[in-house]
């Protein structure tokens, strides 16, 4: 009787849930990162053995999606090379504008 009602030996729902969130948010023990860092790039699994991960196309749908992407990567580049050349040629012809007007007759 000395027991109050709703409660649960041990602190309820609310301290299990501390309890189980101390471990971080995956469970799995490892704590999370301090805040303003970045988390590491990948986690390493238990009994994987450090093996990469296969990047090889499972399927020829996989694989002409791959290589579409990796064509339109070339055009990007190559537009955004002549994207630079288009703005420093700007940029020089307003130097040298701004030169000679500076330099006067």
């Amino acid at each position: 009787m000395g027991r109050p009602v709703g409660r649960e030996q041990g602190g309820g729902a609310m301290a299990r849930g501390r309890r189980a969130g101390a471990a971080g948010a995956g469970g799995d023990g490892a704590a999370a990162p301090p805040f303003g860092e970045r988390p590491p790039p990948f986690r390493e699994r238990p009994g994987d053995g450090g093996r990469p991960v296969d990047l090889a196309p499972a399927s020829a749908y996989e694989a002409l999606t791959r290589q579409l992407v990796e064509g339109l990567t070339a055009d990007l580049d190559e537009i955004k090379g002549r994207l630079d050349g288009l703005l420093f040629m700007i940029g020089g012809a307003i130097v040298l504008d701004v030169a000679l007007r500076l330099a006067g007759p």
